[in-house]
């Protein structure tokens, strides 16, 4: 090594992209959000996609594959990081996180019968396709997630089977954002019911931006949300 392997650290950001992890309640409408991302390909793990109708974006359905959904999962992502194809896609989209990791967790339970052992196999394997995402170049990426809400504390965060993902995956991606209709006057000047992207924490809301170049909410459109991302 000397110094010219150096390079700017902003550089390092742009070759790798935006990395998100998108959340938000049942209906909140994160599925068809998809479509104003730039030149995605689209992995969905659930079958229902009717808020998609009229949609071309390109999709692998996991779920219709004849071994299950997780091996649906590995066949994509065995093509998602060898083929040149992957090239003329701009952004990974993947539909719903949460399950992903919950079909993983049911095919662990055929395997196993600890169900510790099944926990954490299903950890280790989310978290080895989580971290090839996270470090792969020139894509952006948006894991939509669940909703989780603490039944004490009402605090939301994205859902995850067992204990381990809910702490790693939080702390692994830049761009933690939640999906929500927010009341009138939520937004300072904005007298009406309205769908806005959060991006910074509160006390009932996880939520974080590391860019530090977002508002406090967003317009629901992931195309500025990555150029603003990356300006």
């Amino acid at each position: 090594m000397n110094a010219s392997n150096l390079i700017p650290a902003g550089q390092c950001a742009q070759n790798l992209g935006v990395k998100m992890v998108l959340y938000g309640g049942p209906g909140a409408g994160k599925t068809p959000l998809i479509n104003t991302a730039p030149s995605p390909v689209f992995l969905a793990i659930e079958p229902g996609l009717l808020s998609m109708r009229g949609s071309t974006v390109p999709t692998y359905k996991a779920y219709e594959h004849k071994d299950g959904v997780a091996e649906g999962v590995k066949e994509f992502f065995a093509w998602f990081h060898s083929s040149s194809e992957v090239n003329k896609y701009a952004t990974l989209a993947v539909d719903s996180i949460s399950e992903m990791a919950e079909a993983i967790l049911r095919a662990k339970m055929k395997k196993f019968t600890n169900k510790l052992q099944c926990y954490g196999e299903m950890s280790f394997d989310v978290m080895d396709i989580l971290t090839k995402l996270y470090y792969t170049r020139n894509k952006n990426v948006v894991l939509i997630a669940k909703q989780h809400e603490d039944p004490e504390t009402r605090r939301k965060r994205p859902s995850f089977p067992g204990q381990d993902l809910h702490t790693k995956v939080p702390h692994f991606f830049d761009e933690i954002l939640h999906y929500a209709k927010l009341p009138a006057g939520t937004i300072p000047g904005v007298m009406h019911e309205v769908k806005a992207i959060r991006t910074r924490e509160t006390f009932d809301i996880m939520a974080r931006d590391r860019s530090g170049r977002l508002d406090e909410f967003e317009e629901p459109n992931l195309s500025t949300i990555f150029q603003k991302c990356m300006s």
